[in-house]
């Protein structure tokens, strides 16, 4: 009871202030290809993806934002990007192109509004953990040349983010505890295979001794996305990285005590970073 009642008064917080008026700008020319800027107190920059398995999903959902704002309590510090992207069956590497390319153009206004180019923290949850992953590790898979990145973001807070496309996807044809749904393999074109997929598509391959410093939130007990993804990204980033586990927890459902153990390590994290 205690934690619906500090979700309620949360969202209900979270939505009321003229603060969190958003200046949106575009990217392209598709609908989803937006990005909104929340100004902050600092020149100080925070990128935020959303997640919703590539399929689903809108960078002002309620649902979304409020689950920044309850990982992120010292956000009004920072000047907050959040980024829409393409979501929807058979769109792959849609989403992927899209947050590169919407980086690139948030390059743009971090040189116009004189924000830093040095104290970037990207972050996204779930699927926008795979994409705020794939967005800070490397460029060599980008595709699209004119979208390479030149400000270099200094550490990636990754929430419970897909990090192997492919073992999450016989993980999902293994436990079938969603019948209806592979979002992998929905996101992925038919014609697309899955192994070549996974090489182009999975944050794993682009490790390099390059890559940047990582924080990872995952629970025991994800039934959308196995523990098992944070521990191969923590095999190999090593000392770069940085594991909260949280015993027996699932993909969000966290009690108020986990999440204000989410809150405070993503607050140091950050704060080691920027020293």
């Amino acid at each position: 009871m205690r934690q619906i009642l500090f979700l309620i008064l949360f969202s209900i917080s979270a939505f009321s202030s003229e603060e969190l008026i958003p200046i949106e700008f575009s990217y392209g020319d598709h609908e989803k290809q937006k990005v909104d800027l929340y100004l902050g107190t600092s020149d100080k920059v925070l990128v935020w993806i959303h997640g919703g398995g590539w399929l689903f999903g809108d960078k002002r959902a309620k649902r979304w934002v409020r689950r920044f704002h309850n990982h992120f309590i010292d956000h009004k510090e920072f000047n907050v990007f959040m980024i829409g992207y393409r979501v929807g069956e058979n769109t792959a590497p849609y989403a992927i192109d899209d947050v590169l390319c919407a980086y690139k153009k948030i390059e743009e206004e971090i040189d116009s509004r004189g924000f830093s180019k040095t104290d970037i923290i990207v972050a996204g949850a779930s699927a926008g953990g795979h994409l705020a992953l794939f967005l800070s590790l490397s460029q060599k898979n980008i595709s699209n040349k004119s979208c390479l990145l030149d400000l270099k973001p200094k550490a990636v807070v990754n929430l419970f983010g897909i990090t192997e496309v492919e073992q999450t996807y016989k993980y999902l044809e293994k436990t079938k505890f969603f019948s209806l749904s592979n979002y992998v393999r929905r996101w992925i074109p038919d014609e697309k295979k899955i192994s070549e997929a996974s090489k182009e598509l999975s944050p794993i391959y682009l490790v390099d001794n390059q890559s940047i410093k990582a924080l990872t939130i995952h629970g025991t007990k994800d039934v959308w996305v196995p523990y098992s993804q944070a521990k191969l990204l923590d095999q190999q980033l090593k000392e770069k990285h940085i594991l909260h586990t949280v015993e027996g927890g699932g993909h969000y459902g966290f009690s108020e005590e986990e999440n204000q153990a989410i809150r405070d390590k993503i607050k140091n994290f950050i704060a080691e970073i920027q020293l």
